[in-house]
């Protein structure tokens, strides 16, 4: 045994130390006390210092540090290296574990990121033992040493490559489990479906991070990989049955993917459940019963009866809550924007038309001040008549009627409002001088004809006067009002259908709120957020009373909700009464996944630590945010859940090429969706979607029951060209935004009948989801409340309590428009109306390759950009008939007023853009050319006098005020060349 002992200082001054090396540590002798140190309690080599009286070791423990002076001069020469290395020899045994867990690690499950976090932390906290004095030409001295040494060496070498583990070496490592496993269980993925899967869904099988995102595109297997998962694991003996954990979006889509897994799995051990069902299973589990269920959580239809008889049962028991709901009415149930916040007058009437802004009586306004006036007039029982006929034959510029706002015939008095602001502006859509030229000419008719005339303003509406004001002209008029029973004007608004649209509204509101877990803190931050927060707030407060008695409603009969069942479940497991038995979570149709629910999936991977999320879903597919959905929870799937690993299903089994570059080009104009490449295994060279142009102005009503396409015969034409092209029965999807736009039950019968070839089905957007056809026809793409994109704008309150609002136009509508374009295999069919088109619609005619020529089309249909309103500038001018023939009149009737004369030969449509000062048939075998008046823009009308032939404007009515007396000489009218 070899030995370290004192200096000649060190003895000479009587305090001798002996120090003896074996294998085993060190013993130390100093002034006749022993102490003994194994090489494993060293954390450190032991670290020699020269001084004055010899040199200094240092030995660091655990416990405790050691310092012993006055040693020989030449210790550290003689003993230092052959201390390292019995150091060495007694510790490499904790390398050895490490690396050995690490290979494990690595070798038999795919390296998760928090296996990589633990592998670092391990091998820095281990690296600190030896790295600090271990460089790089020691590590060298040791691999020329002794075989063991060596061995040390390599192995010290690969605890510095996992300390230091880089992207790519990490990268690497699961590279080769994957490979692995992929030839491993080659026949288990060539046979679990009916044909092999692809290798993007093998991947998608074994990779295992402890997040995981599977971005599945339309028709490109997902459920296959679902099953394929399931099965991977329970083959491979990473799982047992019972630590899987499916959850599908309803029950219908996890009955179908049971009978999945039944079929290619032949087990029924693994089945698929519900959010619903799950809450209802960890909360039965934690209080040792199931909990009684509220018919409300399973019958919408049981719930919204509850909450309209509870919100009428306040209603008429309370005049406080009656008074609540009145001036909720009378000025917070619609969404007012101001007539000033549009770029044109037709934009604005295009909102109003959309939210269908009415009146207590149902008149059709023109904007929120006229409203709000129409509703107090009628609450206080004047009696009033909107935009009647003045009572003398007064004529406008143009020859049109004048007809004052409001006419109150029992005072004989008239009522005007304009749009003017503080400073006398009018909307920058409006030309100011015509409008206080108009106003000019109002009053001066009033006092021609000795009329009376109450005048109110934009300003005044905008500082919140307007009512005052109003009540303030009646007062000095010693006009008496009182407003009427309430009774009276509810029974009113019952009778339109407002309170039941409005019971329907808290019906939703209900599980919104509840949902939302909101204190009265997070309502008032609600509230703040809210695009509109006095509406919102006002909503509220009709909305609380029918909460807290839905409430007490579930509680006294020892029932709960399905929301309840949600938020119920989360607290048990979120404080630890509920224990996760689940190592694999597989979530379904990720993206149309809430908030509480992302909230249970995330508490219940925390609660097992083993466990891992594999989520399955397309932003693009997104369609559900009116029923709490949240997209951003898969768009910002790792900001929510942490590192992830995510994947792509790439290939689709559905559609074809062209269908697939004119959808993929579609959806991906939203910068916020994410970006990725959907491939066709169906490869086709002309282009698969294909749009009949055809007329509906003759049929098109907004409360008709008729299907214009069907009614033109645009359906029956598309049916009569796939029957054409089909030799053997395909299946055929009637689509449409709303259920109500579809054929009925009847007219499929009829169809089906009448095409023996095909198979036809109609179906909601939202209902074909996940479903496919051989050829799509898409129906119902207009503008308006019930187009597609549906302008319809949601309660204030409604919108607040779901997912932040996208900024990019239209977005969910937009993916409801791909999901549309997706469900067809062969063909997807468009039909609309150019006129009254869907911006959709505008922009694959103008953006994309689609067919055009497929059906021909009228005049009107080529031509929409030449025939706009000229007055509202985005309507568009559609054909009518009247008591006098056809004519064609804004799309914005009646708000727009503005109308023109067809061609006097042949009856097409005309326009006033092609040439100025001139209006020009459409139909280019006619081409009818006819001059317009410079003066008050009206038609000229072609005239014969004994001073030769001349044109004059249409509205000439001879010495009425307001008649246009302008004309022009024939031979002096400067005719365009017309362009072919």
């Amino acid at each position: 045994m070899k030995c370290i002992s004192s200096s000649f200082l060190g003895r000479f001054i009587g305090l001798p130390t002996v120090i003896k090396i074996s294998a085993s540590g060190l013993v130390i002798d100093v002034d006749q006390r022993l102490l003994t140190i194994s090489w494993q309690e060293l954390l450190v080599p032991p670290e020699f210092h020269l001084s004055f009286f010899g040199q200094i070791m240092s030995l660091k423990t655990a416990n405790k540090n050691y310092v012993f002076t006055m040693l020989a001069y030449n210790a550290k020469r003689r003993q230092k290296s052959k201390l390292e290395q019995l150091w060495v020899l007694a510790n490499i045994n904790r390398v050895d574990t490490l690396l050995t867990a690490i290979k494990k690690t690595t070798t038999n499950r795919y390296l998760r990121q928090s296996s990589i976090e633990r592998i670092q932390l391990s091998a820095s906290e281990e690296g600190k033992r030896w790295f600090p004095w271990l460089n790089s030409s020691k590590l060298s001295q040791l691999s020329k040493a002794s075989k063991a040494l060596a061995e040390v060496a390599e192995k010290l070498q690969r605890l510095s490559f996992y300390q230091k583990w880089t992207e790519q070496g990490i990268a690497e490592c699961r590279e080769r489990y994957i490979n692995k496993q992929l030839q491993t269980y080659k026949r288990f993925f060539d046979t679990v479906e009916s044909n092999p899967l692809t290798l993007a869904q093998r991947r998608a099988c074994i990779i295992d991070n402890d997040n995981n995102l599977l971005l599945a595109g339309a028709g490109t297997g997902k459920t296959s990989v679902m099953v394929g998962r399931a099965g991977y694991l329970l083959t491979s003996q990473q799982a047992d049955k019972g630590e899987i954990l499916l959850l599908a979006y309803g029950r219908k889509a996890a009955d179908e993917m049971d009978e999945r897994i039944k079929d290619k799995l032949s087990t029924d051990k693994i089945s698929a459940t519900t959010f619903h069902s799950l809450g209802l299973s960890i909360i039965a589990q934690v209080e040792g019963s199931k909990p009684s269920l509220s018919v409300f959580a399973q019958d919408e239809k049981a719930k919204f009866q509850w909450i309209q008889g509870y919100f009428d049962k306040l209603m008429n028991e309370s005049g406080q809550y009656r008074q609540l709901v009145l001036e909720y009415f009378s000025q917070y149930y619609y969404l007012e924007r101001n007539e000033f916040d549009f770029d044109s007058l037709g934009e604005y009437y295009q909102y109003l038309t959309d939210n269908d802004i009415r009146t207590f009586k149902g008149e059709q306004v023109k904007n929120f001040a006229e409203l709000y006036i129409a509703n107090w007039l009628f609450s206080h029982g004047i009696k009033y008549q909107y935009q009647a006929n003045y009572a003398d034959e007064a004529k406008m510029l143009g020859g049109k009627q004048y007809q004052p706002d409001f006419f109150l015939p029992e005072l004989n008095l008239y009522i005007e409002y304009y749009g003017l602001d503080e400073h006398g502006d009018t909307a920058g859509y409006i030309d100011k001088d015509e409008y206080h030229q108009a106003i000019k000419w109002r009053r001066n008719t009033h006092e021609k004809f000795n009329t009376q005339c109450l005048e109110f303003t934009y300003a005044q509406h905008k500082q919140g006067s307007l009512l005052s004001a109003l009540m303030a002209s009646l007062t000095a008029k010693k006009i008496d009002f009182a407003a009427l029973p309430s009774e009276f004007i509810l029974a009113k608004l019952k009778e339109s259908g407002r309170i039941t649209e409005l019971a329907k509204t808290f019906s939703q509101l209900v599980g919104l709120y509840k949902a939302a877990c909101l204190d009265s803190t997070l309502t008032d931050t609600v509230i703040a957020n809210s695009a509109q927060p006095k509406q919102t707030k006002k909503a509220l407060a009709l909305l609380k009373p029918i909460l807290s008695a839905y409430a007490q409603q579930l509680k006294s009969h020892g029932e709960i909700d399905f929301d309840d069942m949600i938020n119920k479940a989360l607290a048990y497991v979120q404080t630890g009464k509920f224990h996760s038995p689940w190592r694999y979570i597989m979530v379904d149709e990720f993206q149309d996944i809430s908030e509480p629910r992302a909230r249970l999936v995330k508490a219940l991977r925390d609660n097992n630590k083993a466990c891992s999320v594999f989520a399955v879903g397309d932003d693009w597919q997104a369609i559900y945010r009116f029923s709490g959905a949240d997209v951003t929870l898969t768009t910002e799937f790792e900001n929510y859940f942490g590192a992830t690993t995510q994947a792509e299903l790439d290939l689709t089994f559905r559609f074809n090429n062209k269908i697939g570059e004119v959808a993929t080009a579609f959806i991906s104009k939203n910068p916020a969706q994410i970006n990725k490449t959907i491939n066709s295994l169906h490869q086709v060279k002309a282009p698969a979607v294909s749009l009949l142009k055809r007329d509906s102005s003759r049929v098109n009503s907004q409360k008709s029951t008729v299907i214009n396409e069907l009614e033109n015969g645009a359906i029956d034409d598309v049916l009569a060209a796939i029957s054409v092209k089909v030799d053997q029965p395909v299946s055929v999807y009637l689509l449409a935004r709303f259920w109500f736009l579809l054929p009925s039950q009847l007219d499929l019968k009829r169809l089906n009948s009448q095409y023996p070839l095909l198979k036809i089905e109609s179906q909601s957007i939202h209902a074909s989801k996940g479903k496919e056809s051989d050829y799509v026809i898409i129906i119902g793409l207009k503008k308006g409340a019930h187009g597609f994109p549906s302008e319809k704008v949601a309660p204030a309150l409604v919108d607040a309590l779901l997912a932040k609002k996208e900024t990019f136009a239209y977005a969910e509508e937009r993916r409801l428009f791909y999901v549309a374009l997706t469900r067809g295999k062969t063909r997807v069919y468009i039909i609309a109306d150019m006129t009254t088109a869907s911006p959709f619609v505008q922009e694959l005619v103008a953006e994309h390759q689609i067919e055009l020529d497929e059906f021909c089309s009228t005049v009107s249909q080529s031509v929409v950009e030449d025939i706009n309103c000229l007055l509202c500038e985005t309507g568009v001018l559609t054909k009518r008939s009247g008591r006098y023939g056809d004519f064609y009149s804004c799309s914005h009737f009646p708000r727009c007023q503005h109308k023109e004369k067809p061609c006097a030969k042949c009856a097409s449509p005309m326009t006033r853009k092609r040439y100025l000062g001139f209006k020009l048939c459409l139909n280019d075998s006619c081409k009818s050319l006819i001059p317009t008046c410079d003066k008050c823009n009206a038609e000229m009308v072609f005239r014969t006098s004994k001073n030769g032939d001349f044109w004059g404007c249409r509205n000439y009515q001879g010495d009425e005020p307001m008649s246009c007396k302008n004309s022009l000489d024939d031979s002096k009218v400067n005719w365009p060349e017309l362009l072919d």
